[in-house]
């Protein structure tokens, strides 16, 4: 076991709720600053203005939230409806340096600083507002509501400074040129900076749609779609699961915290680790638990080429081309459930799907019914009958406008539109069997479950005496019959000739 963890990391079947916990409370860990100094990572946009210096916004974390790595270009980060944005603010105060001279002495005092105002932004769009603090934490809403997927959040604070200026200025001299008085003068001035920081996101919010059917043994049949890829969905007595798997891992961006100060810059380690969910598509594919009770019909997506994972992280990603899995067909034994027993869940942590009946199709899956027959027969060829209908309606199936089949002897072979086939083999020497493999049930108006049939052929002699042999059976039975029950009545029928 020490081996393999020193070779692999461990993948998560969903989002894990700790990531979140974790940024939560890691940012607490934020150092406390003083109006000389400013701390921020190493790739912070830093803004300087006439005394406020070294000021930044930076989006710590947005959760929940998953960087969805697709291919090797397309790896958005997909965000709930409904969310949090963390951050980091910090800023320097550096008032001018003080002067000296003989008729007058100018200082200069930092009188107040603070962080006034944040704001975060949905594109260009204020979302929310709260009151300044270093480690902002900032609630958005109903981010569905603002056109398109594709999202801009942006983190805006005001950084406003204070300084005094005080200027001592020599009014009079005496003859040796020492000043006899001064005058003083005092003025405030007032600086406010922007800073701000963004991020792209892709709103993620799951409503899925397909189709239902129900077997006539009583399984369950789902077909369901999701524009986007999905994890998949849960019912009480099994779960599936796409092509997704999960990690968490730290953002390096954060390894290193610099401090600013007007004497120059100084690297320490950081006491912060942002997390942040990952999902990438999985060596093991879509799967159905457990098996004996959910079976995994067909996946559908777009083929993406497979991304490739961060060095430190040792999973096992697909190396070929796959399928993205937005659509999963299961067939489930569940005869007692219907579609409310069933929630779609995201790549998202928190973001699900009841599944309703408005949103699927019914389609009617029945018995179909094969039977073959021969037609005529020689010494060196047999010709027989596939007749292929519904059960129940008795309707034929013409599998030439479906994408199912009939096997017939090993050959693949589509019924006509009154649901038959009529060909003609050289004479085997044992039997003719057929069977209907309907495919996909979901494709179609009505779904269907296989059937089959087989049929022994004989030789002309062999026909004769298989009828005295059916004929022989059929009267051992009687007469057994007959003897039980003359046995155990006292009625005196045995022998059956009796009296004659």
């Amino acid at each position: 076991m020490e081996e393999v963890a020193k070779r692999t990391d461990v993948p998560y079947e969903s989002p894990p709720k700790a990531v979140e916990r974790w940024n939560s409370g890691d940012i607490d860990d934020f150092p406390q600053t003083t109006a000389n100094e400013s701390i921020h990572p190493p790739n912070a946009t830093l803004t300087n203005g006439s005394f406020v210096k070294d000021a930044y916004a930076s989006v710590f974390a947005v959760q929940p939230s998953t960087r969805v790595r697709r291919s090797p270009t397309e790896q958005p980060l997909y965000v709930a409806p409904n969310g949090t944005v963390l951050g980091t603010i910090d800023y320097r105060v550096e008032p001018p340096a003080d002067e000296t001279s003989d008729d007058q002495n100018v200082t200069w005092t930092v009188s107040d600083h603070r962080i006034s105002e944040i704001r975060l932004k949905v594109d260009e769009t204020v979302e929310n507002t709260t009151a300044g603090t270093h480690t902002p934490t900032i609630e958005y809403s109903s981010i569905a509501t603002y056109p398109g997927e594709s999202h801009t959040v942006t983190l805006v604070a005001e950084i406003s400074a204070a300084v005094q200026k005080r200027t001592k200025a020599c009014t009079s001299r005496a003859a040796d040129g020492e000043c006899r008085t001064w005058n003083v003068t005092s003025e405030r001035a007032v600086e406010t900076v922007t800073v701000r920081d963004s991020i792209n996101v892709v709103e993620y919010d799951l409503s899925v749609s397909g189709f239902e059917t129900r077997y006539p043994n009583g399984d369950l049949g789902l077909v369901v779609y999701k524009n986007h890829p999905w994890r998949g969905y849960s019912m009480s007595n099994g779960n599936v699961r796409g092509a997704w798997r999960f990690y968490s891992a730290r953002n390096p961006a954060w390894d290193t915290l610099v401090t600013s100060t007007e004497n120059g810059k100084a690297v320490t380690p950081s006491s912060l680790q942002p997390l942040q969910v990952h999902a990438y598509p999985s060596e093991t594919g879509p799967t159905a638990v457990p098996r004996r009770s959910v079976l995994l019909l067909d996946t559908y997506g777009t083929k993406e080429r497979p991304p490739s994972l961060p060095t430190p992280v040792r999973l096992q990603v697909v190396e070929q081309p796959y399928m993205t899995s937005y659509g999963i067909a299961t067939r489930a034994r569940t005869p007692t459930r219907t579609l409310s027993n069933v929630t779609a869940t995201g790549l998202v942590r928190g973001v699900d799907a009841e599944v309703t009946d408005s949103s699927f199709a019914d389609i009617p899956t029945n018995e179909s019914n094969l039977t073959i027959n021969v037609v005529n027969r020689t010494e060196k060829q047999v010709t027989v009958s596939v007749t292929l209908s519904d059960r129940a309606m008795g309707d034929p199936i013409n599998t030439t406008g479906r994408t199912g089949y009939v096997v017939l002897d090993g050959e693949r072979v589509n019924t006509s539109e009154n649901g038959t086939i009529v060909k003609t083999f050289a004479r085997p020497s044992g039997g003719i069997s057929a069977r209907y493999e309907p495919g996909h049930w979901w494709r179609h108006a009505t779904g269907y479950v296989g059937d089959s049939d087989s049929l022994y052929v004989q030789s002309a002699g062999l026909d004769i005496a298989s009828i005295l042999y059916r004929i022989a059976v059929f009267a051992s039975v009687y007469l057994f019959g007959v003897f039980i029950v003359s046995r155990f009545t006292g009625w005196r029928l045995w022998p059956p000739w009796r009296g004659i």
